[in-house]
């Protein structure tokens, strides 16, 4: 099961995503937890690189650096922190320096009644201040945003299906 959802709420746009996975709360929360596995659940076209703080666990304070293309020939290099960590319930990452102005996302990770875990991503993001930008938004980033969660979404179910 999974399910997406994008609207628009006070300039900000809202991203939610649900998924279940079949695994112990234990293995799915080191997995999400390694950042350098964010390079194996994004799609491929983005040829994304951890390249600061792939080593070290999770912490409050953590930066780390993504590098990724964000159009054909157009690279950008994102850094972003840590906010908050509970072990085996959340994490929550805010963007410091991107391509957005605000991007801020929570991860939820819920034991369900018969041991499956839900997991849960939140994100809210606002959109720097350029021309046409909205309507970029509108025909492009949006759909690749959505398109990029859904690959996730099936990167992850695959590999929970096979995680041992």
């Amino acid at each position: 099961m999974k399910k997406i959802k994008l609207f628009n709420k006070n300039e900000f746009y809202i991203l939610k995503t649900e998924q279940n996975v079949n695994s112990k709360i234990e293995d799915v929360w080191e997995y999400f937890t390694n950042i350098k596995n964010l390079e194996k659940i994004m799609p491929k076209k983005y040829n994304t690189k951890v390249t600061i703080g792939r080593r070290r666990k999770l912490y409050t304070g953590k930066l780390f650096n993504i590098k990724m293309k964000i159009f054909p020939f157009v690279h950008s290099n994102i850094t972003s922190e840590i906010k908050a960590v509970e072990k085996n319930k959340y994490f929550i990452d805010s963007q410091i320096f991107g391509p957005y102005k605000i991007w801020h996302h929570e991860h939820h990770f819920i034991v369900n009644e018969d041991k499956s875990i839900k997991i849960v991503d939140i994100v809210r993001y606002k959109l720097r201040r350029i021309p046409f930008i909205k309507i970029l938004h509108k025909f492009f980033i949006k759909k690749e945003i959505v398109k990029t969660f859904n690959h996730r979404a099936n990167k992850i179910n695959y590999i929970f299906k096979n995680y041992h």
